[in-house]
């Protein structure tokens, strides 16, 4: 079945090279010189008033039957790197009749997706050349977000059952449905341009953009970054920051520590350890946020316990309701190493034990009892 489908591909590259010459002409915006607009379709916020410069690389991406395609980096007005970005002309064929698939592709600072735009001109098409739907075009937009589809680990031809491709006809107009696993993540009838814009995304151009990058790679990039609500910029920019960075950043970086994923609070938590110890008062915020994260950075959080100030041992004993058992048992452990307890822990511990709410109260009338 590869075999067939190698040949088949082969078909489509001299049928379309037929039909349009060896020279492929490139979508109008490939003369863009700016971008002044967000892209159509895009994973990335987009600032009022910005205008990206648009200039070339020495990069280039691979589309089969067509060769190398140019990638282009998009800078704001400080000349700081925003995107990456390539025109992407392919012919995609069907029932013997080929057209190209034109299609701007988006990068970020670290080769993943960031979004495409569609070419108004030529639109792209299904089966019988239909055009693309709006909710065609989005739906390609949520498969190009999936890093891990099954498109990763599938060849073409895995991809259709019983294929029966004539001597012209293209890919997606194999005789064949597509396979259950795959048919509710690809546009219908549009298998292989799917296919093939995965790969283009996904392939090995992300380690080459990333590459590039690091070689413009400066402090104020990894603020950016540090700054962006884009949750792989954020932990690039936690990953590269030194200890004295941190510092300097401390509000941004205990601000995400409320706000971020659980991926992005672990860790910060984690390369903040020492924090705990050498000022524990700076750390302040990240016990405020106790409440607000999720329960395993609040179980990272609870074994720096011992370095927290009584004020904030006092609040914590007014936040039980919010620790699992294990927390729960964590934090009076840490209750029981006190030489004694204000009027004010006792009163919210008894509190929380007099709960018929509260599903671990019966740990703390226990503690009570055992403390008393």
């Amino acid at each position: 079945m590869r075999q067939i489908a190698i040949v088949f591909l082969l078909l489509v590259s001299h049928l379309c090279e037929a039909q349009f010459g060896s020279a492929i002409a490139f979508p109008n915006n490939s003369k863009r010189t700016t971008l002044d607009t967000s892209p159509e379709f895009f994973v990335l916020n987009w600032e009022e008033n910005t205008v990206l410069d648009i200039s070339e690389t020495p990069m280039t991406i691979t589309v089969d039957s067509v060769g190398a395609q140019k990638i282009n980096i998009l800078r704001n007005k400080d000349r700081a790197p925003v995107l990456y970005s390539s025109n992407i002309v392919t012919p995609v064929c069907a029932d013997g009749d080929c057209k190209l698939m034109h299609i701007t592709l988006y990068w970020t600072l670290l080769g993943d997706y960031a979004g495409f735009d569609r070419s108004v001109e030529e639109p792209l098409t299904k089966h019988d050349h239909d055009e693309f739907l709006f909710t065609d075009y989005w739906k390609l937009h949520e498969l190009l977000q999936d890093h891990n589809s099954i498109l990763k680990r599938r060849a073409i031809d895995e991809l259709v059952t019983k294929p029966k491709p004539s001597t012209i006809e293209g890919v997606d107009a194999l005789s064949g449905a597509t396979v259950k696993e795959v048919k509710e993540s690809v546009v219908s009838g549009a298998l292989y341009s799917c296919y093939v814009a995965w790969h283009l995304v996904h392939g090995k151009i992300k380690e080459e953009l990333k590459a590039y990058t690091l070689g413009q790679q400066n402090e104020d990039m990894l603020l950016r970054m540090l700054n962006s609500a884009h949750t792989n910029y954020q932990m690039y920019a936690l990953e590269n920051l030194d200890q004295d960075q941190y510092k300097a950043n401390f509000p941004r970086i205990s601000e995400l520590f409320k706000s971020g994923i659980p991926l992005v609070r672990s860790f910060i938590i984690k390369n903040m350890a020492d924090m705990f110890v050498q000022s524990p008062s700076t750390m302040q915020p990240f016990w405020d946020a106790l409440p607000h994260i999720d329960i395993n950075t609040r179980s990272l959080l609870l074994q720096h316990i011992d370095t927290a100030s009584e004020a904030t041992v006092t609040t914590i004993s007014t936040q039980l309701g919010v620790l699992t058992k294990n927390q729960l048992l964590k934090f009076l452990s840490h209750l029981e190493n006190k030489k004694s307890l204000s009027a004010e822990i006792l009163e919210n511990l008894r509190r929380f034990a007099a709960s018929s709410k509260e599903k671990n109260a019966y740990i703390v009338v226990q503690f009570l009892e055992d403390y008393s």
